[in-house]
């Protein structure tokens, strides 16, 4: 059981819930002080820091501090700094010939078309509303749909391209509108994070990123995906810039 459990800090007192506080907020050097340090530091009696202690189930200071050292040992290390190399992984990848050809394909793809329609829920739907602002800022007409239940059941013209974000690429609501959208004459393109993802497998291209999958504990019993969105936006705002560059070299040589 760990030693500030919700019983334990129900019966704290003003008093107790000032060590409480200090000792959280200097967890890294408790384990070498001593008791009159932390009286003095926390602004209490040693008599008051004892009192805690026994309040925890330990005989004394001595007995919190090795308990106290045990659990941190045994809970899982925070990450305190943002690790960057995952993004910046991406980003050399992004840098290759290989990659650069698959957004050179695409975005000749988009110049050719007269309607730009981005699909995604959830964090992808973020990323959806920000890429359809995205082109729309730069001259290339688009729409953004990031609500699972928009019912996509009309006949969409071939001067569409549909473009679908989801890391993952096994979002149910996407599976069912891109299965609907594929009946019609539409272009598909699925940026995920694996091409080995359904969405990936039944879009006509596709664009993945194999970044790490990051899952965060948002409570005891639910974990929320924060798998960087950096890479999607990369995409999306390079397909915007070569697409402009296409349609200007269009343009130009029928002008000449």
């Amino acid at each position: 059981m760990s030693l500030f459990s919700k019983n334990a800090l129900s019966q704290f007192s003003d008093l107790d819930y000032e060590v409480y506080n200090f000792i959280v907020k200097n967890d890294e050097k408790i384990a070498y002080m001593t008791i009159r340090e932390v009286a003095n530091e926390a602004h209490v009696s040693t008599t008051t820091i004892t009192r805690f202690c026994k309040k925890l189930n330990c005989d004394g200071f001595s007995e919190f501090k090795v308990r106290y050292k045990l659990e941190a040992e045994m809970s899982p290390k925070q990450q305190k700094h943002y690790d960057s190399s995952i993004v910046l992984d991406f980003l050399q990848r992004a840098n290759t010939d290989t990659f650069q050809k698959q957004l050179d394909k695409i975005a000749t793809i988009i110049a050719s078309k007269k309607h730009v329609i981005f699909l995604g829920v959830g964090n992808s739907g973020i990323i959806a509303d920000y890429a359809t602002r995205y082109f729309c800022n730069i001259g290339v007409f688009s729409t953004g749909v990031n609500n699972p239940m928009f019912p996509i059941n009309l006949e969409v013209p071939s001067e569409t391209i549909i473009i679908t974000l989801s890391v993952e690429g096994e979002v149910d609501a996407l599976i069912k509108n891109s299965e609907i959208l594929k009946r019609s004459k539409a272009t598909i393109v699925a940026i995920t994070n694996s091409n080995d993802s359904t969405l990936a497998k039944m879009s006509d291209y596709n664009i993945s990123y194999y970044i790490q999958r990051e899952l965060a504990h948002n409570n005891s019993w639910l974990k929320v995906d924060i798998t960087s969105q950096i890479p999607a936006m990369y995409i999306i705002e390079s397909l915007a810039k070569l697409t402009i560059l296409k349609k200007k070299s269009v343009k130009a040589s029928s002008e000449d």
